[in-house]
């Protein structure tokens, strides 16, 4: 099972959570600054007189993905609003979505609501990682394996903190920011999940874990993003939709074909009121039929790939 799909279609929550320990570092800029490579992949989309830069993010990072290439720090610079999937610095909105939608009901313990063997599993991951069994003990599977995936990437240097979204905040302090969706909705998503399904996603978190291919495939995954590889991109992305997991089907059915629309339809209420907006979102709703931008190509925007 490939972990990528976890990796850039959602936002790895920290909600305080005493299994995210990540250290805030401080992208630095030498003084003088080398050609910086593309990186993601960014569009612009223009109706009438309202801009949109699409610019495909992903959710954790490393100081070395920074600074940004000069035609994304122009766009952000000229825009007048910065828009985001959410607001990574709302961390009361992300502890009351998470204490609401990723804890089992007390005493439901994690136990009691997963297979023997799923246990096993999660007791050999939990080692490996040293985390104390009483951390996870309340938590449901599908949260589980989001904490899971976030420490190991932690570990292998991959910081919520360095993702993109706090890096283009810091840029422009006095910006306008906008939350196209809401912490409780993104959570309230996964929490829809069954228990069987629960558990199956967490099983294939816990197998690429344990295989030790969660790092090799992030690692190759950040590498595309940092060189703006889109043939490169695109291949795992198709790759892993094609699998017949729980995770590939939540993520086509979810969060795809159902949050989809709703970005491309929240962004163009953004353009009735004629302003410019950097749009930040996860890479994955920026690729293929059906994406983002070709929402917003279907609803007449001219769209251009810039890279």
């Amino acid at each position: 099972m490939r972990i990528v799909l976890i990796v850039i279609s959602l936002l790895l929550l920290g909600c305080g959570h005493a299994l995210v320990r990540a250290a805030v570092v401080t992208a630095v800029v030498p003084a003088v600054v080398p050609t910086i490579p593309p990186r993601g992949t960014l569009y612009r989309a223009t109706l009438q007189d309202h801009t949109v830069w699409l610019f495909g993010s992903v959710h954790v990072g490393q100081a070395s993905f920074y600074p940004l290439e000069p035609i994304v720090m122009q766009a952000l610079a000229g825009a007048d609003q910065l828009v985001l999937e959410l607001d990574p610095t709302d961390q009361s909105a992300l502890q009351a979505a998470f204490a609401r939608h990723a804890m089992l009901v007390p005493p439901q313990t994690i136990d009691q609501v997963i297979s023997a063997d799923t246990q096993r599993q999660l007791q050999q991951v939990l080692a490996r990682l040293g985390v104390a069994p009483s951390t996870v003990a309340g938590t449901k599977p599908w949260a589980i394996a989001h904490l899971l995936l976030a420490l190991s990437l932690e570990r292998s240097g991959y910081a919520r903190e360095q993702g993109i979204e706090h890096y283009l905040r810091e840029q422009v302090p006095g910006k306008p920011v906008v939350a196209l969706e809401s912490a409780d909705y993104q959570l309230g998503l996964f929490d829809d999940l069954d228990a069987q399904q629960q558990e199956q996603y967490l099983r294939e978190c816990l197998a690429s874990l344990l295989d030790g291919k969660t790092v090799q495939q992030a690692a190759t995954m950040m590498a595309a993003w940092g060189r703006a590889d889109g043939a490169a991109l695109k291949q795992l992305i198709d790759e892993d939709l094609a699998e017949p997991t729980v995770t590939a089907r939540f993520t086509r059915r979810v969060l795809l074909d159902q949050r989809n629309p709703l970005l491309a339809a929240s962004i163009a209420r953004l353009g009735q009121q004629g302003a410019t907006q950097f749009v930040a979102i996860g890479l994955l709703h920026l690729t293929g039929t059906g994406s983002v931008p070709d929402l917003l190509a279907r609803r007449g925007y001219l769209v251009e790939k810039i890279y």
